[in-house]
């Protein structure tokens, strides 16, 4: 019986989190994304066509977008839980067993989202660097970056462990993989409440389908956390025509958002059961 409460919770959390997030984010965020001015008439109609440019696997330079909220999505069913970590998500989601709004998630209090967190904080885009070295990855949301190191080195051991991982990359073929470990515990892994450790291993999988659309597959190892490793994953589609806005976690903006949205909205609903 306990089982499929917890099933029904983790489902629960699914169908209210992610709606939610986007609403705050909308709200304490201006809308951001858009689109470079376009061609002047004259351009327009000279009568000269342009060809769409060659597809290169390995060149994933661009404005990649989600859809809405950032398009982070379980794939397949989340992991058992190991006790400490469901005595962490049941806490992260004390609010939503009194039908209340989840507050709790790190990123309002304007702490760094984490990794995979980061691609679904909002109805953002995420932008690619490349060099022979190194790819920075650009997130639009909260503007923050990431850095994945392609000149063959091997992660730091027993340094300080970090929000968003220490990662380095390889191609196979023609797919970016991304290995991330070094993580704090501090963060969660997306907006539903689900937790980790430090033991932490990400795998992320971009495979570049078309010239305009990328998938990301991402495996989730913490065998401190769960009892086997599980998967989420995003689907991209490039924009380039599209440009960054400015977009920032303000503290005070958040305050507000939960002292005139949630909590004048939970105003008559039973306080949170732990």
């Amino acid at each position: 019986m306990a089982r499929k409460h917890a099933e029904g919770l983790r489902s629960s959390c699914e169908r209210v989190i992610g709606p939610i997030a986007i609403i705050a984010m909308v709200l304490v965020f201006p809308v951001s994304m858009r689109p470079q001015k376009a061609a002047s008439p004259k351009a327009a109609n000279s009568g000269t066509a342009k060809s769409e440019p060659a597809l290169r696997p390995h060149d994933l330079s661009g404005l990649w977008f989600g859809g809405v909220g950032g398009g982070l999505r379980v794939q397949g069913k989340v992991a058992p839980m190991l006790p400490e970590a469901q005595a962490r998500f049941d806490a992260n989601t004390a609010e939503l067993k009194s039908d209340r709004t989840i507050s709790a998630d790190p990123t309002f209090r304007c702490e760094p989202p984490g990794v995979p967190h980061v691609y679904g904080v909002g109805g953002y885009s995420v932008e690619f660097i490349q060099t022979p070295q190194r790819i920075i990855l650009f997130y639009e949301s909260i503007h923050t970056f990431r850095t994945i190191w392609m000149d063959g080195r091997k992660p730091p051991q027993d340094a300080d462990p970090l929000w968003m991982g220490f990662s380095v990359g390889h191609w196979e073929e023609n797919d970016l993989v991304v290995d991330t470990t070094g993580f704090n515990d501090k963060t969660w892994l997306n907006g539903a409440g689900y937790p980790h450790s430090e033991a932490l291993h990400l795998i992320e999988r971009f495979h570049r389908a078309d010239l305009n659309h990328m998938r990301l597959d991402i495996t989730i190892d913490d065998p401190k956390s769960y009892a086997q490793t599980w998967k989420m994953g995003i689907n991209f589609t490039l924009q380039p025509t599209w440009e960054f806005g400015e977009s920032f976690c303000i503290p005070t903006n958040q305050e507000s958002f939960k002292s005139q949205i949630i909590e004048e909205n939970d105003k008559d609903k039973p306080a949170p059961k732990n």
